[in-house]
Parts: C-alpha cells; sequence; structure tokens
C-alpha cells in the first residue's frame, strides 16, 4: 500500500459498513463479477491478450485503441465497475494506515453517478468512461485508490486496478470528442492498450517525497 505517509506491505484490504446487500450485490453482478475475470490475476491479463490479438482501430502518441464490441468485452460492465469505485469513493472517506483517509469530491455528479449505479437512470451526463489495458508490468501488479487529476483540462479521476487504468471525467463542459473515447458512449465501445510506465512512475515519485519506506519492505 503507497501512501503520501507510508509505503508498506499488507494484507489490509479498505473497507466499512457502507451498503446494503442489495447494493452490495448490484455493484458485484453489473461490475465486478465481469471485470475480475478481465484483470491481471498474475496467471494471465485477459483484457489484454484479446488486445494483442484484435485488430486496432488507430495507433495514437503510443496509444492503441481497439473496438470493445467487436473483442466481446462487456464494456457497460467496465463502466459500472470503475463508476462503482468512484462513487464509493465520494460518499465515504476510507481509512488506509495509520490514522490516514482517501476520498475524492463528486459534487454535482454524486446523485447522477448514484442512480445510474442503481439502474435507475441511464448513462449519467457529462460523465465519460476511458478504459486502458497497461502493457508495462509495475502498473499490472498495482491498485490505485480514485484520485483527482489535477494537471488535467477536464475534471477527471484517475483509477487503476491490477493493469486497468479508468480515467473517469465529470465535466459538463468536456469537448465533445470525449464521447468517442468512451467506453461506453462510443460508437465501437472503445478501449485503449498503452505502457503506462511513465505516468505509474510519476504516481510512485509524487509519494515517495514524503513516504517512509515500512521495515517490512527493508527486509525484502
Amino acid at each position: 500500500m503507497m501512501t503520501p505517509k507510508v509505503i508498506t506491505a499488507t494484507q489490509k484490504q479498505l473497507w466499512a459498513h457502507l451498503l446494503c446487500s442489495e447494493c452490495e450485490g448490484r455493484l458485484n453482478k453489473f461490475g465486478e463479477t465481469p471485470v475480475l475475470k478481465l484483470l491481471d490475476t498474475g496467471a494471465g491479463f485477459r483484457l489484454l491478450n484479446w488486445m494483442e490479438m484484435a485488430l486496432e482501430l488507430k495507433i495514437e502518441r503510443g496509444t492503441v485503441s481497439f473496438s470493445g464490441s467487436a473483442m466481446g468485452v462487456d464494456t457497460d460492465a467496465l463502466a459500472h465497475f470503475g463508476l462503482g469505485i468512484l462513487w464509493k469513493g465520494g460518499v465515504h472517506k476510507w481509512t488506509t494506515v495509520e490514522g490516514q483517509t482517501t476520498s475524492v469530491e463528486l459534487e454535482p455528479f454524486e446523485e447522477s453517478i448514484r442512480t445510474y449505479l442503481l439502474g435507475e437512470t441511464g448513462f449519467p451526463r457529462g460523465v465519460y468512461v476511458l478504459v486502458g489495458a497497461c502493457e508495462d508490468k509495475g502498473s499490472r501488479g498495482m491498485v490505485f485508490a480514485p484520485s483527482l487529476v489535477k494537471e488535467s483540462q477536464n475534471r477527471m479521476f484517475s483509477i487503476l486496478v491490477r493493469g486497468i487504468w479508468f480515467h473517469i471525467i465529470t465535466d459538463m463542459g468536456a469537448s465533445p470528442g470525449m464521447k468517442k473515447l468512451c467506453c461506453v458512449q462510443s460508437d465501437k465501445k472503445v478501449l485503449h492498450m498503452e505502457d503506462c510506465s511513465s505516468r505509474f512512475f510519476h504516481a510512485g515519485r509524487h509519494i515517495h517525497k514524503t513516504a517512509r519506506i515500512a521495515s517490512n519492505l527493508k527486509r525484502l
């Protein structure tokens, strides 16, 4: 676990008594169960493997784009999974280690994301979910909690889960071109493949400026 205060090895998971069993069941059924099959499990990375065998739509600045629908990928599940993590990050302060907490501010999109996750409304307006499979090994072994990307032109949040990097834009003023990059709203349900190592190391260097390395890692 990497935080601005400490970098440590731990089996601790972030959890809280937050949702009822019915809501947890929805998040599990429509996002977590299908997406966990696509992540890098250590024994294989199904989403990346499919991309390596598929025909690309385009290659631009080191990013290769594919048609999720042509590959048979459930991109709705990817969006539901990413927005589920983001929404939970916005409605609760999650305790990490040594009393630190993590959360994000989602207003004015918190309610529209909530009703989408419940199946009461369609995909929220002003929200775009960009999904990338990472080729580098570093990103495939890590999980980053939702965080605001401060250098982005749009209000964008970043989430990394075992090789799948979600960039979620919540901005009514975002360029219409974002729709073409979204895994739900684009015509071909676009997904992306890239080497995420520079982004991964950038995040790591930022944390290393303030964090100490715990003794359980120094012994390894």
